[in-house]
């Protein structure tokens, strides 16, 4: 620590002494909480928003680990992690303060940045709860929020090809399964269904039809090769969708003479969900009249396994089971093959096809819940609905009951929730509480989905008194780059009175009147009984440094004031010589007089501050 004399001789030449706080608190604020995407068609992807983890209020100091969000709908971009977020106040040239001043001028500054955008997999409301993870074992969470819309018409066939493998000459193939799905908000007409000599339709309208949104037609194919040789054809679908007027899904075949049969073949696994694996059997049987040595059986395929050693002898007309399972570990459609090979060398490879689907409960609105002001006395509700945001169907097995002062009025349960958004579960809460302060509780939603926790929502109230209350009790906007305009915050005054009370005047006032704006006010000029009239305001700084004022607005008995904070901030180049991913980074230096040489020796002394600051955080791999 010898080398620290000689920077703060140099800092005396330069901004007021600005002495770089020790303290380090672990504290950093999201902007925004929460984000609405909006309405997008089905299919479509947003532009991505910004979001920032910043600094919290006054010197802090921590690490970005992580940031996550299982959520279909919703893509999240975090680079460079980890990544540092921190500030540094400009102390008024005190040397031997514990505590930084109350206001933080910010000397030295840096965020991070990860952005988000939206994709619906559905049509209706969905959202997402993100967590930020930080290297002082806390978390943060915010909430994103969209509604797919379906496009007019649209048709979805699954799947895009069909391979029947080997199939014995003059006998049908196991069947296997192809569905046309309306994935429309409209009805969609379905002209006429083709296949080719060789492919049988066995199930499935074959005429002209109609499916409504959402809704399914599904055929079971069969091939039929009457010689010996690899057949190709297609399956051919003619609808109404604007885009795909027609559409073809290729089917393939190989015809064999073989004394062997394979029961099924192609053989095809019950459609399960992610994380329920299945197991099914397969018949190897002798067709022909004399003894059939069986040399081994040998299953391929991401997912699949089985089979059996060799040496097993088939008399005629007899058959062996062979059990294949399937892990379900990921997403998605599975081919392989069973190979059996028999008799000095020959060989029969069957088809095997699975699928897995992933399984997604979109709860809105989710994560932390906040009813907001109301009148002790008063009740408040709050709808949540769920819908499956994948392919798979679950069921809600149980909803929790939250503390006082909060209800929950569920449906009968359990209730089945269809995947692909089909059908929508619906509870309510209600807040009713009986005197005034915060009341917080939680309530779990736990569901049969393969590997799921139960699902937290934690909920939130300000009881208020008797007469007119304004809320929050303060409002701060964070550091902000100048003459940039931040996100709208709300501000809201309760009359928790019988009758109307008329409001007047909102305005901005204070020292630093000029840095804030109200952007929107209420329609109405009274604020009715047990309810609550909004402001939103927003905060553009002129100037470098803190900002502080006040809103008030007149009523008929007195005024309501909320203080209001913020802070200025200007540009730079990044500190660090090789800035991380995503990092933003910021500082300056107020003063009255000339700076002189002071920023090579802030420069020097930040080096300083990243060396003792590194000690007390280790890295992160």
């Amino acid at each position: 620590m010898r080398f620290l004399v000689p920077f703060i001789g140099v800092f005396a030449l330069g901004c007021q002494q600005p002495e770089l706080s020790t303290t380090t608190q672990e504290i950093v604020a999201l902007s925004p909480q929460s984000h609405d995407f909006g309405s997008l068609e089905v299919g479509s992807t947003s532009a991505p928003f910004s979001l920032s983890v910043n600094p919290a209020a006054g010197a802090n100091d921590d690490f970005v680990t992580a940031i996550t969000a299982s959520c279909p709908d919703f893509q999240i971009d975090a680079p460079g992690l980890p990544a540092e977020v921190y500030r540094t106040c400009d102390m008024g040239g005190c040397l031997t303060c514990i505590a930084p001043p109350l206001l933080c001028t910010t000397l030295d500054y840096v965020n991070y940045l990860f952005s988000a955008s939206f994709k619906p997999t559905v049509a209706g409301a969905v959202s997402c709860v993100v967590t930020v993870e930080l290297n002082s074992a806390t978390t943060k969470t915010l909430t994103l929020t969209g509604t797919g819309t379906l496009p007019p018409i649209a048709i979805d066939v699954a799947p895009a090809s069909i391979d029947f493998g080997q199939v014995r000459r003059n006998t049908d193939s196991g069947a296997l399964a192809l569905d046309v799905r309306d994935a429309g908000g409209a009805a969609l007409t379905v002209s006429s269904v083709a296949i080719s000599p060789g492919f049988v339709i066995v199930a499935g309208q074959t005429t002209g039809y109609q499916v409504q949104p959402g809704a399914t037609e599904s055929y079971q194919l069969v091939c039929h090769p009457t010689a010996t040789g690899g057949m190709m054809g297609a399956f051919t679908i003619t609808s109404d969708d604007p885009s795909r007027g027609t559409v073809t899904i290729p089917l393939t075949c190989t015809g064999i003479d073989s004394a062997m049969a394979i029961t099924p073949s192609p053989a095809m696994f019950p459609t399960t969900r992610v994380g329920e694996p299945q197991m099914i059997s397969i018949d190897i049987g002798n067709t022909g009249a004399a003894s059939m040595m069986l040399e081994s059986v040998a299953v391929s395929g991401a997912g699949l396994s089985g089979g059996m050693m060799g040496g097993t002898a088939i008399t005629a007309g007899g058959s062996v089971p062979v059990t294949v399972a399937f892990d379900a570990a990921t997403a998605g459609d599975v081919s392989g093959a069973l190979v059996a090979t028999y008799d000095g060398g020959q060989t029969y490879t069957a088809q095997i096809s699975a699928r897995a689907l992933a399984t997604s409960m979109a709860l809105t609105p989710d994560g932390d819940v906040d009813f907001g002001p109301v009148c002790a006395g008063q009740t408040k509700a709050q709808t949540f609905t769920i819908l499956g945001n994948a392919a798979g169907a679950f069921v809600i097995t149980d909803v929790s009951t939250p503390a006082v002062p909060f209800t929950v009025t569920t449906p009968s349960l359990p209730a089945s929730v269809a995947g692909a958004g089909a059908n929508q579960v619906m509870f309510s809460v209600t807040a009713a509480p009986v005197a005034a302060g915060h009341a917080t509780s939680m309530l779990t939603v736990t569901t049969d989905i393969p590997g799921g926790a139960p699902h937290t929502i934690n909920l939130a109230v300000d009881a208020l008194t008797a007469g007119v209350t304004p809320t929050p009790s303060a409002l701060d906007f964070g550091s902000n780059p100048i003459e940039s305009t931040t996100i709208g915050q709300a501000v809201h005054v309760s009359n928790c009175s019988g009758a109307p009370v008329a409001w007047s005047n909102p305005r901005i006032e204070g020292v630093d009147a000029a840095e804030f704006a109200i952007v929107a006010q209420p329609d109405q000029p009274t604020i009715p009984a047990t309810g609550f009239a909004s402001w939103l305001i927003v905060l553009q700084a002129h100037t470098l440094g803190p900002k502080t004022a006040a809103f008030s607005v007149d009523y008929a008995g007195g005024t309501a004031t909320i203080p209001l904070a913020g802070e200025g901030l200007g540009t730079a180049p990044p500190v660090d010589p090789m800035p991380t991913a995503g990092e933003s980074s910021y500082y300056s230096c107020q003063t009255g007089r000339a700076a002189g040489g002071w920023p090579i020796a802030l420069a020097l002394a930040l080096v300083w501050r990243r060396r003792s600051r590194g000690s007390r955080y280790p890295a992160t791999t």
